[in-house]
């Protein structure tokens, strides 16, 4: 690690480490808390899967680190003097929640934020340096939420309230917008998370021995420091920063930094609080444009001379692994052979599955391709049901035509629909990477936004070992089969392929011998520039049997079919990310290391103190 002024370049070389390591000691008796309080938005959350901490071994560089993060039983290690509690979740969907204990692997990124959600961020290797170079408790406040600015979300109180440009009040006229209905809503969001993050601080610090059950109140703690570890959404904000594409675009977040050093400081009386700013590292050290000008904004709040000696910047880019981010669309496209049932060729045609030996196989007849559905499509009857065309995540329950109630019921009557073969659709839906690839409907959708669909299957038998269903699906849908709600899915999808979806026992169970009634129901699409509608539905239900289950799930089956797209050595790579380059690649190895490069600037700051 080299030092210039307060600012912090942290390098890839580990040889201190070889040779101290870790360890894992027992606190001394009547030595204070010291709490450590890490916040952010996504990548303070932790994207890095623990199932890519193997990589992190295949470097000379970085073996010993993982060495030090496992067990003896090979398993992340769980720290004997290190607690954490951890806020997450969202405060609109009422998921708000806190999942605490000793620390160790599991407190990354969480979709139920009590549960481990196999994944870390910097909190896990920065407690593991902690826990080495102090022989008293730990305690870690961890607060984070993905895609959250420091601008209006994190805002904090002394920068005041936010103010709207001429140029944002022009646009938003432009739109239509109720300006007066705008602002109220920014001043209602803004500061929000600041204000749940002190709050929770604060809260746990109230009653430490909650999270920490061996807390010595005699001893009492030490608020020790402060790691902020956020940039991405403030980088694309180009309304808030309309020159962020140039040299000097950011320094209003250089404001914004200073202001929520002060203010934090201040909320828990801790004056000269060892603060640490990680500076966004995402594209590495080649990177360019608005995270090239964002940096030395991030940075910059670290050579004050208010803030000497206690705010560093840790650099977060010399982390980055250009090799791994090389094979990202070799990634993407073993991701998409494996987490398909079915791909799409570039003429639009389904692909086979090139499955060496048993595997899934589509139940009932007639097969798929030749079975017939009746569907029909209508827009939305009530006004508040309505959704602009520029509205991307468009699924929604709405009010349906009369008669059409019982639609998804077995003896429901469609012999007035339409018919025809699936896929059902309109407009054209292209891969956003794979430009060729298309969908090629067989029936045309209609006029309406929303469509219903049903097809039936005769079954002679249900002797497989699990059921999937395979969907090919522009938008969100529901499900039916035999009138039972079998899934359903919200969202949108860009990836034109078939999706498998491994059906639970509560749903295959409404499977029967004879005839089955499966129904859909489903939205287009509009292109946000053109408003064109585009959407393509399909969908059937598939089996495999005990032997299939085993063939697929082998090793050797993996292999054969990763040989086909990459080398050994690039799976090796590959396997050391689990997700897209903004969240670092998902790498154990990137994170591991920015959470131990945090922790040593924290260190080092004490030494100058």
């Amino acid at each position: 690690m080299m030092m210039t002024g307060n600012r912090i370049t942290t390098v890839l070389a580990l040889v201190a480490l070889a040779v101290t390591g870790f360890g894992s000691t027992f606190a001394a008796k009547g030595k204070p808390l010291k709490v450590y309080i890490l916040a952010g938005q996504s990548n303070m959350e932790g994207q890095a899967k623990i199932e890519t901490f193997d990589y992190i071994g295949d470097d000379p560089a970085t073996a010993p680190l993982l060495k030090e993060m496992l067990g003896a039983d090979g398993k992340p290690r769980v720290c004997e003097k290190a607690w954490i509690s951890y806020l997450t979740g969202s405060p609109d969907r009422d998921m708000l929640g806190e999942g605490f204990g000793k620390l160790t692997a599991g407190y990354g990124s969480r979709s139920n934020p009590t549960e481990d959600g196999g994944k870390i961020g910097p909190e896990f290797t920065f407690g593991l340096v902690m826990e080495k170079a102090y022989d008293g408790p730990i305690l870690i406040i961890k607060t984070a939420w993905g895609g959250k600015s420091l601008n209006t979300d994190f805002r904090p109180p002394s920068a005041g309230p936010y103010e709207f440009n001429e140029a944002q009040l022009e646009g938003l006229k432009k739109q239509g917008k109720d300006i007066a209905q705008v602002k109220a809503d920014k001043a209602k969001a803004t500061g929000r998370y600041y204000r749940l993050m002190i709050d929770h601080v604060k809260k746990v610090l109230a009653d430490p021995k909650r999270v920490v059950p061996d807390y010595d109140l005699k001893a009492g703690y030490e608020i020790a420091g402060f790691v902020w570890f956020q940039g991405w959404n403030d980088m694309c904000d180009g309304h808030t920063y309309p020159e962020r594409d140039k040299p000097g675009g950011f320094d209003e977040y250089s404001e914004l930094m200073s202001h929520f050093i002060r203010d934090v400081r201040k909320e828990l009386s801790a004056p000269k609080l060892p603060f640490v700013i990680g500076v966004i590292g995402v594209d590495g050290e080649e990177a360019t444009g608005a995270i090239a000008h964002l940096r030395p904004a991030m940075a910059a709040p670290a050579s004050s001379p208010e803030f000497k000696g206690n705010v560093a910047a840790v650099e977060t880019a010399p982390f980055w692994d250009d090799a791994m981010e090389a094979l990202l669309p070799t990634k993407a496209e073993i991701n998409r052979r494996f987490n398909a049932a079915y791909l799409l060729t570039e003429e639009g045609v389904i692909e086979n599955p090139e499955a060496s030996g048993p595997g899934w196989e589509p139940i009932g007849t007639p097969r798929p391709a030749d079975r017939v559905w009746r569907f029909m499509s209508f827009d939305p009857q009530k006004k508040e049901d309505q959704l602009p065309k520029t509205e991307k995540k468009r699924f929604r329950n709405v009010m349906l035509p009369a008669g059409l109630e019982h639609w998804h019921t077995p003896d429901f009557d469609d012999s007035k629909w339409n018919s025809g073969t699936a896929p059902i659709g309109k407009g054209d839906w292209r891969h956003r990477d794979i430009g060729k690839a298309t969908v090629q409907s067989k029936s045309e959708w209609g006029d309406g936004e929303f469509l219903l669909m049903r097809s039936t299957f005769q079954l002679d038998k249900l002797d497989y070992e699990a059921y999937r269903l395979s969907i090919l699906a522009r938008q969100g849908f529901d499900i039916y089969l035999n009138g039972h709600k079998i899934h359903t899915y919200i969202w949108w999808k860009d990836e034109p392929f078939y999706r498998p979806i491994v059906l639970e026992p509560q749903h295959v169970k409404h499977l029967r011998k004879g005839v089955n009634v499966l129904a859909a129901y489903a939205n287009v699409e509009y292109d946000r520039r053109t408003q064109e509608p585009h959407a393509s539905i399909d969908m059937m239900i598939e089996g495999i049997t005990k032997e299939g289950l085993a063939n697929i799930n082998s090793q050797e089956y993996t292999l054969k079919q990763m040989d086909k797209i990459c080398t050994r050595q690039e799976q090796k790579i590959i396997a050391g990310a689990s997700n897209a380059g903004y969240h670092y690649l998902g790498s154990g190895k990137i994170m591991a290391q920015i959470g131990k490069a945090f922790a040593e600037a924290i260190l080092n700051m004490e030494k100058q103190q």
